[in-house]
């Protein structure tokens, strides 16, 4: 078993670009018309129904669920590194706890005609406003202490997902929506919805691989790296709020989704080795391989009933940690 998965290891390590550009064209081509590679480009010639459904409707739902993979597995990269701890991934700071509560009261505010207000931009709002209770509360003397975060961040996204759970109560003809949300959807995405989250994954992205030598001293340990000279607490502070920014963009477009953030940088780091430069590369192509291909099966498999994208990444995220753990605790 150990031979099999070093030799799928290696085969990955120089095959993923290309099956990074391969899975997203077989995911454009497929759905509930499926078109092959080759006439989609044709389709760009011409004016017809298949070129709206491709191009219009099906290009920006693929685009967006591979920069969602992208961004969700980097944050969760390196925040791993930074908290030096395995399990953190994006959500662990309450970032989609309160995006999914602003998605939630937009829906009820507009569906009890209470106000007129943007949903996206109410769950972007409480994204943040989570991401920075989190960090007051873990706040200590200055510096942010991981045990401290760890536990404000449980605190926070329990409290929001409280008043999600409350606001579904109180709606009960926003429960199916709510759900929905809860779990993550593509569904609906148009180009308008790409800007903001693509520049927060380009900011993020160029962030990631300027510091990529000073996050690899942060694995060492806090101590290690203050003495090697790392501005360890500002370091943090900037990879925090930057993570968090990033997250809220693609939650309050997406919902929730959850397991990418956890183990696309286990994928990485087993494909590529620990240092970031080289993993940091490996961890966008994966996580854009990833999610995508989870889209399209929520988007298929049960066609015309799509299923929520959330539940299909922890069918494939769950099984994937408990491989990951046994490998980890068997005899070397």
């Amino acid at each position: 078993m150990k031979k099999f998965f070093s030799l799928l290891i290696t085969t990955g390590r120089i095959s993923l670009p290309v099956v990074f550009v391969v899975v997203f064209f077989i995911n454009l081509s497929i759905g509930i018309v499926n078109v092959s590679p080759w006439k989609m480009f044709e389709l760009l010639f011409q004016d017809s129904t298949e070129k709206f459904m491709i191009w219009n409707l099906r290009f920006p739902r693929v685009l967006m669920s591979t920069l969602t993979g992208m961004a969700l597995g980097l944050v969760g990269n390196i925040f791993q590194a930074i908290m030096k701890n395995p399990l953190v991934d994006p959500y662990l700071i309450g970032t989609s706890a309160g995006a999914s509560f602003g998605a939630l009261l937009g829906i009820y505010f507009l569906v009890n005609s209470i106000t007129f207000v943007s949903v996206p931009v109410l769950s972007f709002t409480f994204a943040i406003i989570a991401s920075l209770l989190t960090v007051i509360l873990a706040r200590r003397n200055g510096i942010i202490p991981v045990v401290h975060l760890v536990l404000s961040g449980v605190l926070v996204n329990t409290l929001f997902s409280s008043a999600s759970m409350l606001l579904l109560n109180l709606a009960n003809r926003t429960l199916v929506n709510g759900n929905v949300w809860l779990f993550g959807t593509f569904s609906g995405i148009t180009l308008k919805d790409i800007p903001l989250p693509a520049i927060s994954l380009i900011i993020l992205v160029i962030s990631a691989f300027l510091f990529s030598s000073k996050l690899d001293v942060m694995t060492l340990g806090e101590k290690e790296a203050k003495s090697l000279g790392v501005n360890v607490e500002g370091l943090k502070w900037f990879f925090y709020l930057l993570g968090a920014f990033t997250t809220a963009a693609f939650v309050s477009k997406t919902g929730i989704i959850g397991f990418v953030g956890l183990v696309v940088p286990h994928m990485a780091r087993m494909l590529a080795g620990p240092k970031h430069r080289n993993n940091i590369a490996a961890t966008l192509l994966i996580g854009g391989i990833l999610l995508s291909v989870c889209d399209t099966l929520a988007r298929t498999l049960l066609n015309p009933i799509e299923i929520p994208v959330g539940i299909i990444t922890s069918f494939i995220g769950a099984p994937f940690m408990f491989i990951l753990m046994k490998m980890q605790d068997s005899p070397k």
